[in-house]
């Protein structure tokens, strides 16, 4: 315990720092009240997000992609504090690979735009600035005349081996689907593989939960939307899912994939999950992905209970705050497409309730 304890002293209280600058409810609902978009920055603009967003105040023609790239950039501020201030290296490559995913990102929009003859001005507004934190550079992928040759570029990278494995498919098919997934699944499987090297049982015990968590959580939403939306099999479902989930493993994951609609697939989820699922009163994708967000924050919340010192606590605030960001985006398109939805069908209870419901089913 002495011993964790000094290990994480600092990165502890720097976190944790971090995290009690989050958004509170009446934050939240003062976001929800406001009529138009500008209202909506204007007033984000004096919470923490501030010094990010505060120059698309003057900008009145900014649109949701523009105030996405610049809201992110506070979450890799903050993926840059804490690895600095990480002691342990086993540590420090875990960090880098939960924050690879949004690295994917930008290369699948580079290999979007290069299939369809864009150039780097058309789709530069879209990229996710992650230059001060990633070692990855994408420069030269605009030089390259076909997706081949970026593959090729690619290949010493961690996405490499998977694009390459995909390469025959995307040819066959003559779509970027295939490549699109094996940079998701690189990430994954990087965060996986992280995960396991962790030196600390402590560590690893809990980074595997929380992780493991947001996991289950991405691969419900994923294989309901391969399945119901673009008609894919349950095999090739299967095939396209993201390993380290907590509560769901191969057999889980077999046996939603093939499950006939949404309302059969939340049937078969196990404990706690199917107990969750049954508060959800209808079944679509969108009220289903806002439920698996609750359950994540719970468990994210439940990190900052207890002992403090582990990987764990870190963890949670990223992926909490990037489920902040992302619920933020939602309630800003919304305000552009001057829809009036609640936000209750946006955003996650929690956010909106504060800490009373931390503690749920586990």
């Amino acid at each position: 315990m002495l011993r964790a304890a000094i290990k994480y002293s600092y990165v502890n209280a720097k976190t944790r720092t971090m995290h009690s600058k989050r958004l509170r409810p009446s934050d939240w609902h003062v976001i929800e009240d406001v009529k138009d978009s500008q209202g909506f920055i204007q007033y984000l603009a004096t919470t923490f997000y501030g010094p990010w967003i505060s120059p698309l105040i003057q900008n009145r023609k900014v649109g949701p992609l523009s105030f996405e790239t610049r809201i992110f950039k506070s979450l890799f501020h903050d993926y840059h504090k804490i690895h600095h201030g990480l002691s342990s290296q086993t540590s420090k490559e875990l960090i880098l690979a939960l924050f690879s995913r949004f690295e994917g990102e930008n290369l699948k929009i580079v290999l979007r735009a290069i299939f369809s003859g864009l150039k780097k001005t058309d789709v530069a507004h879209l990229l996710y600035p992650v230059e001060e934190f990633s070692k990855m550079r994408l420069e030269g992928l605009w030089t390259q005349k076909g997706i081949k040759g970026i593959v090729k570029l690619l290949e010493t990278t961690p996405f490499g081996p998977l694009l390459h494995h995909a390469l025959p498919q995307f040819e066959a098919q003559g779509r970027l689907f295939p490549l699109e997934m094996a940079i998701d699944i690189s990430c994954y499987r990087r965060i996986a593989t992280t995960t396991e090297a962790l030196r600390g049982e402590k560590d690893r015990k809990e980074a595997k939960k929380i992780l493991g968590s947001f996991i289950d959580m991405l691969n419900i939403s994923h294989i309901a939307r391969l399945r119901f939306i673009y008609g894919l099999s349950p095999e090739e479902a299967l095939n396209y899912s993201y390993p380290g989930g907590n509560k769901l493993h191969l057999k889980e994951l077999h046996a939603i994939a093939k499950a006939g609609s949404p309302a059969s697939m939340l049937k078969l989820l196990p404990e706690p999950l199917k107990t969750i699922a049954k508060a959800w009163e209808q079944q679509d994708l969108a009220t289903i992905r806002i439920g698996l967000e609750e359950w994540v924050l719970g468990e994210i919340r439940r990190a900052f209970l207890g002992n403090p010192f582990h990987l764990g606590v870190p963890i949670a605030h990223l992926l909490g705050k990037e489920l902040e960001i992302r619920c933020l985006v939602r309630l800003y398109q919304a305000k552009i497409q001057k829809m009036s939805r609640p936000a209750t069908e946006i955003v996650p209870s929690l956010f909106l309730k504060g800490g009373e419901q931390i503690v749920q089913a586990s």
